[in-house]
């Protein structure tokens, strides 16, 4: 214990008028308000930095799609040939019955080799197709023995 009793630790002060009361107050909030934006900015920049990795992404997925749109009309191009070809294999070898041209009801679809229509929403799919070998619908994932 101190010797002397003015050398004593003060307790903390205690507000003595309302005006000192309402200012503390006032810096309370004040602090919590500024901790609120801060934080609120932080979520800003993460919410800008995803928004940044979504478009790269969704770029990136662009170009994919235009390099296998690409492939399908090469695929395309190259099955027309090859169907000339064999229309052409008939004309020279017309004693044998090609198995190629069992398939008279083969229909093309106009909506498969579209033009480039970007940005529009597709609302069809192909058709499935039956299998007249056993009388069973195509299955997804399996080849039938």
């Amino acid at each position: 214990m101190p010797a002397d009793p003015s050398e004593e630790v003060a307790p903390p002060q205690v507000p003595k008028t309302e005006l000192e009361e309402l200012q503390i107050n006032a810096q309370g909030v004040a602090d919590e308000s500024l901790e609120s934006t801060r934080r609120m900015l932080a979520l800003c920049e993460e919410s800008k930095e995803a928004g940044i990795r979504t478009l790269v992404a969704l770029d990136d997925q662009g170009e994919q799609l235009d390099r296998i749109e690409e492939g399908m009309d090469q695929i395309n191009a190259d099955m027309r040939e090859a169907e000339k070809n064999l229309s052409g294999m008939e004309k020279c070898c017309g004693i044998c019955v090609l198995p190629c041209n069992k398939s008279q009801s083969f229909k093309e679809d106009d909506g498969t080799w579209k033009g480039n229509d970007d940005g529009k929403v597709v609302n069809n799919q192909p058709q499935r197709v039956m299998d007249d070998r056993n009388g069973m619908m195509a299955q997804a994932g399996y080849i039938g023995r």
